[in-house]
């Protein structure tokens, strides 16, 4: 367990050390962000307004906007760091420095771990940190401020997030192998991930293609999960009910549940098979780099 807990330590030491890997791992977060400033949040809000009319303030509708928004921003996160995490498998296999692990008392199983343990600290910690950040810089701009209950429910959805983004980019770190490919995977997968997940536009502004590829990713789902958890509060303190609810969730946030490719699932399941596929995912990584460890 020792060996487990230093090299685990080992690993996290190494990522936060890599400035521009972890400026990179941030970089699509940063671009979502960036983008909701200049236009996004602008025609997001011209359109409530339209639609509420003088129901809804400025103030209040950018609450909504700006905490949909950090939904998005921290599953990315949660993809984007955990493959950032994971670079440090690539390197060690292309320095050979696993050659030399494997003569320490430390086991195959436990290398394996602590790399796949690394990368869930990485991501669970730095999101907690930006969700915290978020939560008192939106209090901040808005005047609106999220319930403790909301902000520790988030926290909850941030583990499960951290650990099935762990496990789905663990795989593709494995099938990929070079650590120059991964950076730029990680770089790509956020943008690309940002559009079919429903995070930079929504769904209302895309086809139904779109929507059922989205379905098919089990980021969508988490995003839904999170947005839904931190509109429920928005939607409470602003006194948004009934048909304006079901059009804001919908339409202006993609929150709505978009079930699996056109078949009506509820959301709960759909956590429930993203869960399960992430296992699947994280035994096939795992059977592989014992395979890569052994030749």
């Amino acid at each position: 367990m020792n060996h487990f807990a230093a090299f685990t330590k080992r690993n996290v030491k190494l990522f936060l050390r890599d400035k521009p890997t972890v400026f990179f791992s941030f970089l699509s977060a940063m671009v979502l962000i960036a983008l909701y400033f200049l236009f996004i949040a602008k025609t997001y809000s011209t359109a409530m307004q339209e639609h509420a009319g003088d129901f809804l303030s400025l103030s209040a509708s950018n609450f909504m906007i700006y905490l949909q928004m950090m939904a998005g921003v921290l599953v990315l996160n949660s993809m984007s760091l955990t493959t950032g995490a994971f670079g440090i498998i690539a390197h060690d296999f292309e320095n050979r420095r696993v050659d030399s692990f494997l003569l320490t008392p430390l086991r195959t199983g436990e290398m394996l771990a602590s790399y796949y343990a690394a990368s869930i600290i990485v991501s669970f910690t730095l999101n907690v940190f930006t969700w915290l950040a978020s939560s008192v810089l939106i209090g901040a701009l808005t005047g609106y401020w999220i319930t403790a209950a909301t902000f520790f429910a988030g926290i909850g959805i941030l583990v499960i997030t951290s650990f099935i983004s762990a496990s789905l980019m663990l795989l593709i770190t494995t099938l990929v192998k070079s650590s120059a490919a991964i950076g730029v995977i990680s770089g790509i997968a956020g943008t690309f991930f940002g559009f079919l997940c429903g995070i930079y536009m929504p769904y209302s502004n895309f086809g139904e293609g779109t929507i059922k590829i989205g379905s098919t990713l089990p980021f969508t789902h988490l995003t839904i999960w999170l947005k839904q958890t931190v509109l429920a509060d928005a939607f409470s303190q602003v006194g948004i009910t009934g048909e304006m609810k079901d059009i804001f969730l919908k339409d202006f946030f993609s929150a709505g549940g978009v079930g699996f490719v056109g078949m009506d699932v509820p959301l709960w399941l759909m956590i429930v098979l993203c869960s399960v596929f992430a296992l699947v995912c994280l035994t096939i990584a795992r059977l592989l780099l014992k395979r890569r460890l052994s030749v």
